[in-house]
């Protein structure tokens, strides 16, 4: 088992704090991801590595038809009991659950990093309707702030994006086109206790070995930034790619 299999099979078993504490998506992200500003009419949309559809709410609350595709069930569960009305299917980005040419729209939030791209932009292609949009977003904690920056020295980072930020970006080719970029600014509004958990829910923190240090110095930390009346701002950029199906091979 790799890294990635082994980050990736660690969410299962904490899938209710998950939904509970990662940060959800703005309607504007999530409309931009949908492709809504040069195609206003509600799309049917693949969320690929759904997890426990934090992505996928603000999708259907926009007015899309969504399913919610990840290949763990336990976070899909989760996201049944809180969306008990979105399809869900299980299987990984690599195997598409889904038939040829069925979506408008594929999005992936916060997942394309654990995806053999190769398999999966193939996939992708697949499973999309000609012209079809494939959106990839990814939050990021903004680390010009000093005490951002000092989490991230407490935390470590996952050894897969290790190399900075520019490991999470969506790079493909034919069949699909140009790839768009846009960032948008979002505040995640916690606590110091908010952010110890949310730290729990990073798989390279919570399978390190020093797993329980490394959340004390986060909760300690959190304290230190917090506002007077106990609240703690934690600033993120959100960067999108998109890129349109062009031809097929």
């Amino acid at each position: 088992m790799d890294v990635n299999d082994k980050y990736a099979l660690s969410f299962g078993a904490f899938a209710g704090t998950y939904a509970a504490l990662r940060p959800d998506w703005p309607e504007g992200t999530a409309a931009w991801l949908a492709g809504a500003d040069f195609d206003a009419r509600p799309k049917h949309i693949l969320d690929l590595g759904a997890g426990t559809g934090k992505l996928t709410r603000t999708l259907f609350e926009l007015g899309h038809s969504v399913v919610a595709a990840d290949p763990s069930a336990d976070m899909l569960d989760e996201l049944r009991r809180q969306l008990p009305t979105v399809e869900t299917r299980v299987g990984p980005a690599e195997q598409i659950p889904g038939t040829d040419h069925e979506f408008d729209v594929i999005t992936v939030a916060q997942a394309w990093h654990w995806f053999d791209p190769e398999a999966a932009t193939a996939e992708c292609a697949r499973v999309l309707k000609s012209n079809g949009l494939l959106s990839v977003a990814w939050h990021r904690r903004d680390e010009k702030v000093p005490w951002l920056r000092e989490l991230a020295e407490v935390v470590g980072r996952m050894e897969s994006v290790s190399k900075g930020p520019r490991a999470e970006r969506l790079t493909v080719s034919r069949p699909f086109g140009p790839v768009e970029e846009s960032v948008f600014d979002y505040n995640l509004i916690t606590t110091p206790e908010g952010l110890r958990g949310l730290a729990d829910t990073w798989s390279y923190v919570r399978l390190a070995e020093d797993r329980e240090a490394k959340l004390d110095a986060v909760i300690a930390l959190g304290r230190r930034a917090a506002q007077p009346d106990g609240r703690l701002v934690i600033p993120h950029q959100t960067f999108c790619y998109r890129t349109l199906l062009t031809d097929r091979i």
